[in-house]
């Protein structure tokens, strides 16, 4: 009389538990990058905020404004803040964002720029903006005046997590 045992062996079963482990350590990570870029993509919207005061301070004095007061904004760069974003400052014309509060740990006390580029006729032209790693829009130039440059400066944390429209 042949038995014959039908269902899985352990070999087989430990194989399969295996995969599953591979493919969620994947899902993980992933999920970890998108959330990290989600927090990035706040402070990109909060700069974005602060882009009319700038290129009004601009027009109206021919340089790029100095700091916050410059733009009409608080003193304080802790007053412009969000969920992952600590603070907003302006230097020189640059945005400056400060991730922090609950930002992940990645992120979180880092900075990221946004810098404002002049294009058309002699930089009186359009303005145009540079966040993150971006390449210098062509045909632009650093926003400057009166002895002052809006001098960009790449994030100080890993460029995965930027937007697509802030890489390199």
């Amino acid at each position: 009389m042949d038995k014959r045992q039908n269902g899985f062996t352990l070999i087989e079963l430990m194989i399969v538990v295996a995969i599953i482990g591979i493919l969620a350590s994947l899902a993980v990570s992933a999920f970890q990058t998108y959330l990290v870029r989600a927090q990035v993509a706040e402070g990109v919207n909060m700069a974005a905020s602060a882009k009319v005061p700038v290129v009004d301070a601009f027009n109206n004095t021919g340089r790029p404004p100095a700091d916050r007061v410059a733009t009409g904004m608080t003193a304080t760069p802790g007053d412009t803040q969000g969920n992952y974003v600590s603070q907003l400052q302006i230097m020189n014309g640059r945005i400056e964002i400060t991730f922090g509060n609950d930002a992940h740990q990645d992120i979180s006390g880092e900075t990221m720029s946004v810098t404002p580029y002049t294009s058309g006729a002699s930089g009186g032209g359009s303005f145009v903006w540079r966040c993150g790693a971006a390449p210098v829009p062509p045909g632009s130039t650093e926003m400057s005046g009166g002895g002052i440059t809006a001098a960009h400066l790449a994030p100080s944390f890993d460029t995965r997590y930027l937007p697509k429209t802030c890489r390199g």
